[in-house]
């Protein structure tokens, strides 16, 4: 299960997540961080809370990043969980997406 909060920090729509993304939970991340990327210029996604992240969770990141650079947003990861950054590095997804340890991005 999955938890999903936006708000706006600082110019950034910040999609907080909390819980898994997993298979069962994967598309509604994917709605979430693309419906935010077709509204805003800067996108966040907020990995602190986040437990588990499967192939299928990094999927739908992968798509947001996708679809924030054909709109040419920004878009970031931030704040990785601990399980979650261990999931993000083994992937090699940090080559892939822009990562930030902190927020704001």
């Amino acid at each position: 299960m999955i938890q999903l909060t936006e708000e706006v920090r600082e110019g950034w729509c910040v999609v907080a997540a909390r819980g898994r993304a997993d298979s069962n939970s994967a598309d509604d991340l994917e709605a979430a961080l693309c419906r935010a990327v077709e509204q805003n210029a800067k996108v966040a996604a907020d990995f602190a809370a986040l437990d588990y992240i499967s192939s299928a969770g990094l999927r739908a990141v992968l798509q947001a990043a996708r679809a924030a650079q054909e709109r040419r947003s920004e878009f970031a990861v931030c704040r990785l969980s601990p399980p979650a950054k261990k999931v993000f590095d083994m992937s090699g997804m940090r080559h892939l997406l822009r990562i930030e340890e902190e927020f704001p991005c």
